[in-house]
């Protein structure tokens, strides 16, 4: 497999405007916080909220304007003039900016780009600080990699699909794949520096905040048309394949995956020759309180529009997770190797198909045991 890329793929101009004010925030709150010993915990808080990372970019702005363009407009105008122009229409000018924002959101097409579709190194002391302030969410939720041997690699001239298990409320073993130097990079070197994509649902790239977060990462649309054309371009796949459906049945105390009837990965990986590495984030279920208030409703939600709505909480009643004994674990199990296809992209025989989620689910449910300190583990 070659590791070259075709540079970073291009996106609308306001939604790198976006990532660089996010970027800003994040630095802001790393140079802040840090010496106060708190950065962890802001860190951790964001993880819980990653929808609400717009906001932090809107503080900024609000910043911008108040201390900066206020005063040149008075200087230059008239002296009440960011009074009159700005404070007294302060809801059309935060209206015109969240319409053009879901406007850019709703028309962009930048998550079908499978070339380029990578992970931005940081630039700048802006970019490595914003870096930095995310990097202690690792440190907060301890995460740690556990292969399924101690003498077990991945050799990266091989192509893998990383199924992630379970979703819980949000998937932090999908963190170990975003960039280079994380804890799965460092004891299987070669992967996450190649060319590898994420796999996100339509619906997080028309959310404002959300999408330039996932943008600014390696991911790309679920749909099979664009992951097709990501193992066609010998990218590595990451995907948690539970999704939302998942996440509404999350329990603390026990591991629940969606995984007996979800068979596109499983096609998809025979389809193109792809090595299948089960992913399991011990741990991961347990970092938020969960309530089935309207559970049945929720779940119709999903199924109808492809819209996950959990209802939880950690710490204090926030979105900080609760800490979990002897951190969140992520295990790594050994690839379930697949027959080299006839012909490259070809549907597999179903019966082949079903076959292969047998073994899977085997495999999964071995690691399970193997590490999963007597956890209950229930397959759906």
């Amino acid at each position: 497999m070659s590791s070259k890329t075709a540079g970073p793929r291009r996106l609308p101009v306001l939604t790198e405007i976006n990532i660089c004010l996010i970027n800003l925030a994040f630095a802001i709150l790393h140079v802040i916080l840090k010496p106060l010993g708190l950065e962890q915990i802001a860190a951790g808080m964001m993880t819980g909220n990653l929808f609400g990372l717009i906001l932090p970019a809107f503080a900024i702005i609000g910043c911008f304007v108040h201390i900066v363009i206020g005063p040149l407009l008075n200087w230059a105008l008239y002296p009440d003039a960011y009074q009159s122009i700005v404070l007294d229409n302060l809801l059309l000018w935060v209206g015109m900016l969240l319409f053009v924002n879901i406007v850019v959101a709703l028309t962009d097409k930048s998550h079908l780009d499978v070339e380029g579709a990578d992970y931005r190194q940081p630039a700048g002391p802006i970019g490595r600080a914003s870096a930095a302030f995310w990097d202690t969410a690792f440190d907060y939720l301890q995460m740690s990699v556990v292969p399924w041997d101690e003498n077990a690699t991945l050799p990266p001239d091989r192509q893998y699909i990383f199924a992630c298990h379970p979703h819980g409320i949000h998937c932090t073993p999908l963190g170990m794949f975003h960039r280079k130097d994380t804890a799965f990079d460092r004891r299987f070197p070669g992967i996450c520096e190649n060319k590898i994509s994420g796999l996100a649902a339509t619906v997080v790239f028309k959310l404002p905040g959300a999408r330039e977060f996932f943008l600014s990462l390696p991911y790309i649309d679920a749909s099979r048309s664009v992951v097709e054309k990501a193992l066609r371009a010998d990218r590595h796949i990451f995907v948690c394949t539970g999704s939302g459906e998942e996440s509404l049945l999350t329990r603390r105390g026990e591991d629940v995956i969606v995984l007996s009837k979800r068979k596109g990965f499983v096609r998809l990986a025979l389809a193109y020759g792809c090595d299948i590495v089960p992913i399991f984030g011990i741990g991961n279920s347990d970092l938020f309180k969960t309530y089935s208030i309207g559970e049945g409703l929720r779940m119709r939600l999903h199924k109808a529009l492809h819209i996950s709505i959990p209802i939880f909480h950690g710490r204090w009643l926030t979105t900080l997770p609760y800490r979990v004994p002897g951190g969140v674990r992520v295990l790594v199990g050994e690839p379930l190797k697949v027959p080299t296809p006839k012909v490259r992209g070809e549907r597999p025989d179903d019966a082949l198909v079903e076959e292969y989620l047998r073994r899977y689910i085997e495999r999964v449910k071995e690691l399970h045991k193997q590490h999963g300190d007597g956890r209950k583990l229930r397959i759906l």
